[in-house]
């Protein structure tokens, strides 16, 4: 029996830092701007929790699923909302929004972040992608089909993060 649990305990060893290395800490579709608006939140739960926006285009008709669209500016954060993917049409949803201020957390992440820090709250799930010319590093993790599909992106330059967002992908 000794060896058994010798063996057991081996392999416990082995493979419990692999699995925790590919563990994702948050759901990348559920990812909060100030613990509070993301994905799919109401433009009623982004006025309430942020006030008034500096700048909001008019409604108008969207081709993809038939419904409306618009998107809402404050300093430093923006979103797009559709309507069409909720009942009957009539409530704007959040299908992406994008952090360019250190004003704002994303999920426990602000812009001047390090590396490090994003991957213990994100995880080490991303793909790379790399734009030399601007000298910026952008991490992308995955929004799975269940809870999407879409992508959540964080945005480095110099080891810092200097930008974040969300999207579902809708069409």
């Amino acid at each position: 029996m000794k060896p058994l649990l010798k063996f057991i305990s081996v392999l416990t060893l082995l493979f419990a830092p692999a699995g925790s290395a590919l563990s994702q800490n948050v759901n990348p579709a559920k990812l909060k701007i100030n613990g509070i608006i993301g994905l799919d939140s109401t433009y009623a739960q982004m006025i309430q929790s942020l006030g008034k926006p500096a700048h909001e285009t008019k409604s108008q008709h969207e081709e993809c699923t038939g419904g409306n669209e618009k998107t809402v500016k404050y300093a430093g954060l923006e979103f797009y909302f559709m309507d069409g993917t909720t009942m009957k049409g009539k409530t704007f949803r959040v299908m992406s929004f994008s952090v360019t201020a250190p004003k704002y957390t994303v999920s426990g992440v602000k812009l001047g972040d390090t590396e490090a820090v994003v991957k213990s709250k994100f995880g080490k799930r991303f793909s790379v992608d790399k734009d030399i010319a601007k000298g910026e590093t952008t991490w992308i993790y995955e929004i799975s089909d269940r809870d999407g599909p879409g992508q959540s992106t964080v945005t480095f330059k110099n080891g810092r993060v200097t930008a974040m967002g969300s999207s579902y992908t809708v069409c």
